[in-house]
């Protein structure tokens, strides 16, 4: 019997610091109970910037196997970038089982407790999070026949843990709610000579789930920074960005990553007078990266750009359509080969609200309405030779 979780969340008007917010609610057949607490947390960044998190936090207590449907508030643009949404899930199972020996001879019997989570929801996709974890066998005595074994109560704890930093990430962001099914499962797995009797009805587990928006606060983010790419070549990276203004004596710290958190520096390049400013960085990573701009004045005020990923899993036939996040100016569009190109923009309903023709093409830069409303819209890209299409989401927040 598949059971609704139903949990009412407020959200805070522009908090200064990082939040929990944290839900407690009890699972029962027709029943119902949900209480809010706010809570507040301090912590840094990577390199010692501010650190911005945003956490919302679930208690729900069951019979050990249950269906669930947690739905959690998206995190907001407008509060800041983006970093991960880190999925978190403390269970604790609590248990107790008797054995009996239902053979007509003495034997001994080993017993170990399973436990199942399957976390899934549009958000994920294509992937899902789904684990097992047992407890170790428990040798029983040697029991004689009809002779019953019983034990507990006693504890099954672990904690799941999973960060989504990739391009699902604009699942997470928006108006409305990001959702999951989450299927938990407790059964006993024993292991000796038949018949025997196992009566495991008793089972309580207390899981806290939630999720956790890793972001970099709006005041750190660079508002005069035209467009900042990472472009990848035949193992080397190229980073070009451009500065909407000049100011004599600053400098631009190019900057990567391997986890989206912890930047390190591979760069550093002065202000120079048309604003435009290139580096190739020689790739000898496996793995994703993740590039961002450290923009630093003569004060030693620092802004960061938006971060590039950079995966080697992705397509070197898809166009690169940036920033997701879109705040102004215009909209770069790397496309993946040289060709002719058409680039739409569809609102969310569907409705085309602009079209832009790329003749003999690499990249072009789109131009948006000044009027265009905050909201989710699809950027299609379309070979005009071969009619292939690709379609991306982005969201306009200004």
């Amino acid at each position: 019997m598949r059971k609704l979780l139903f949990c009412l969340f407020f959200n805070p008007k522009e908090a200064e610091n990082p939040v929990i917010m944290k839900t407690v609610c009890v699972l029962l057949p027709g029943i119902l109970l949900s209480i809010f607490f706010p809570l507040h947390l301090f912590s840094q960044c990577a390199n010692g910037a501010p650190a911005s998190t945003i956490t919302y936090d679930t208690t729900v207590i069951s019979n050990g196997s249950s269906s669930r449907a947690f739905s959690f508030p998206k995190f907001d643009p407008s509060v800041g970038t983006l970093l991960s949404a880190d999925i978190k899930s403390v269970v604790n199972t609590s248990y107790s089982y008797t054995l009996q020996n239902q053979h007509s001879a003495s034997h001994s019997y080993k017993v170990k407790i399973l436990r199942s989570d399957d976390i899934s929801g549009t958000a994920l996709d294509p992937s899902s999070i789904s684990v097992t974890h047992s407890t170790s066998y428990l040798n029983t005595p040697i029991l004689t026949p009809g002779q019953i074994f019983s034990y507990g109560p006693a504890n099954l704890n672990y904690i799941v843990t999973s960060s989504v930093n990739d391009a699902r990430l604009i699942n997470f962001m928006g108006a409305g709610t990001v959702d999951f099914d989450y299927e938990a499962g407790t059964s006993a797995n024993v292991v000796g000579t038949p018949p025997f009797g196992l009566n495991f009805s008793t089972a309580i587990d207390t899981t806290v789930f939630s999720v956790t928006y890793q972001y970099c606060a709006t005041s750190l983010l660079s508002s005069d920074l035209l467009f900042f790419s990472a472009t990848p070549s035949k193992g080397r990276v190229l980073l070009n960005w451009r500065q909407a203004t000049i100011e004599n004596g600053r400098t631009y710290n190019a900057q990567v990553s391997t986890d989206s958190r912890t930047f390190k520096n591979i760069v550093s390049i002065a202000e120079n007078n048309d604003g435009a400013y290139a580096y190739t960085y020689l790739n000898n990573e496996s793995g994703r990266l993740y590039f961002r701009i450290e923009e630093k004045n003569p004060a030693g005020k620092i802004k960061y750009s938006n971060i590039r990923i950079v995966d080697p899993e992705q397509s070197a036939n898809k166009a690169r359509i940036y920033p997701t996040l879109y705040t102004g100016g215009n909209l770069q569009v790397d496309f993946p080969y040289k060709a002719n190109w058409q680039v739409n923009l569809y609102s969310a309903e569907g409705k085309r609200i602009t079209d832009s023709q790329q003749t003999d093409a690499y990249n072009a830069q789109i131009s948006l309405p000044t009027m265009i409303s905050n909201g989710m819209y699809t950027v299609e890209v379309v070979d005009m030779h071969t009619q292939q299409k690709q379609f991306t989401r982005i969201i306009v927040s200004r």
